[in-house]
């Protein structure tokens, strides 16, 4: 499909566009997901305390992958948004801001991390599996610039249209991460920092080829030397779009951080383990939503600059059906087959003894996978209606909503009451957003009927 193509799908009927944007996007994010579940079932075979410092540490790295996915769902929607206004060269400078943007912040991000590092993992209750989840997370801290600008990559070509290519970068990762993950964690006998310098290497060669479709014209937008300069102007449109986003993913994957502690204090390593092994298969269950989330920022931001709030709308109306649909089939049917699911996870003697307890909790699991599709939907529209701070505050809201729950629920209940908070938190999580994101259409369509965008937009 040519770049024109693809511009066209972008600007024409949204149900078309959310299908042809959102089916490569779900290809992307199970190839992602199948990547962390690689990564877990070879380091299950090196014990309980192996799993139990990944699952500490991956909080951190997410909230790394977040600060990145967050700058690309930014430069999305001000790129989609100059299309639909028909202004390519905006378009391409704001691509070329979203990057300058990322380098800058990950200069100051990168030695931070490694200053902090230790002290995060003492707070996030490494304890026993320090030295461990220290190695593990050290090797992220130091590539964070690949991490972060791998993403902000990803998201110039979805603003475009050009899911595809973005899908291709993230297959490229995911296959090379799985073919090198045992060759470093058994065959050079680097354990779980092994499995990290895959995964780098992986990203590495993710990067190169987005950079690769950027550069050689293969795109709708093109960034050429006279666009890697600094624009005051553009620099602020992209900074107004992208900060928001990326401080809602950290906070989301900050937090659960946080409910990492809790669950530790309540379960110890063991019980981290229990909970953090089914809710990896829950982030596959809600690829769908997420996939569609990220496919509506888009469609609904390139009609935002098409003034046509009927358009925006309709995409916004057909995601959410779309993505709760899709959630509740995989989530049942999860639920029917949850010991088969989990096999990969617990196929060493040690880990097998924990199975009764997981597939206990991933039943439970499943009752919040729906709710946890609002988040997605709802946050994208925010983003394409130009209320990126909305979406953050309902983020903090939900997780403390989360925090609340789990505290309260787990002091009489033990670690059925985190999995209870989870189905809590999330409800009250989805009715919030839902109502912030309907309040903020309706007043979104008496500025457009005056002709008066919001000025975070302009």
């Amino acid at each position: 499909m040519t770049a024109e193509e693809n511009v066209s799908i972008l600007l024409g009927n949204p149900k078309v566009a959310i299908h042809k944007l959102a089916l490569p996007l779900i290809l992307s994010l199970l190839v992602s997901q199948a990547n962390v579940i690689a990564d877990r079932a070879w380091c299950s075979g090196l014990g309980v305390d192996a799993m139990a410092a990944i699952a500490v540490v991956i909080p951190i790295y997410m909230t790394i992958v977040g600060l990145g996915s967050g700058l690309g769902v930014g430069a999305s929607a001000i790129v989609s948004r100059m299309i639909g206004a028909e202004d390519k060269d905006k378009a391409c400078n704001a691509a070329s801001q979203a990057l300058l943007f990322g380098l800058i912040f990950v200069i100051i991000l990168t030695p931070l991390l490694l200053i902090s590092q230790k002290g995060i993992l003492t707070i996030l209750g490494a304890g026993d599996v320090m030295d461990m989840a220290n190695s593990y997370l050290t090797v992220y801290s130091i590539c964070a610039i690949i991490i972060l600008m791998n993403g902000a990559i990803g998201g110039i070509l979805n603003g475009q249209g050009a899911t595809s290519l973005s899908t291709i970068m993230m297959i490229v990762m995911a296959v090379s991460n799985i073919v090198l993950d045992p060759v470093f964690i058994y065959g050079l006998d680097m354990g779980v920092r092994g499995a990290a310098i895959a995964t780098v290497i992986a990203t590495v060669f993710s990067l190169l080829v987005g950079a690769y479709f950027i550069m050689s014209r293969r795109t709708y937008l093109t960034i050429d030397r006279k666009h890697m300069r600094y624009e005051k102007e553009q620099m602020r449109m992209v900074s107004v779009a992208a900060i928001p986003q990326m401080i809602e993913y950290a906070v989301m994957y900050a937090m659960n951080a946080v409910l990492n502690v809790i669950v530790i204090n309540t379960g110890g390593s063991e019980g981290l383990t229990v909970y953090s092994t089914p809710d990896n298969l829950i982030d596959l269950i809600v690829i769908p939503a997420m996939a569609i989330g990220s496919a509506l920022v888009p469609v609904a931001s390139s009609a935002f600059g098409q003034k046509d709030i009927g358009r925006m709308r309709a995409s916004f109306r057909y995601a959410l059906i779309l993505s709760i649909s899709a959630v509740i089939g995989l989530a049942l049917i999860t639920e029917l087959f949850s010991e088969q699911a989990l096999y990969i996870f617990t196929y060493s003697e040690e880990m097998a003894a924990l199975r009764p307890k997981m597939v206990h909790a991933l039943q439970i699991m499943c009752l919040y996978s729906a709710l946890f599709a609002f988040t997605p939907i709802c946050s994208g529209y925010l983003q394409a209606m130009g209320r990126p701070n909305y979406s953050v505050l309902c983020a903090v809201w939900r997780n403390l909503a989360l925090i609340t729950s789990y505290i309260a629920l787990a002091s009489f209940m033990g670690m059925d009451g985190i999995f209870w908070g989870l189905v809590l938190g999330h409800t009250i999580g989805a009715s919030t957003i839902l109502s912030v994101t309907l309040l903020t259409q309706n007043r979104l369509k008496k500025r457009i009927g005056s002709d008066s965008i919001p000025q975070s937009t302009q």
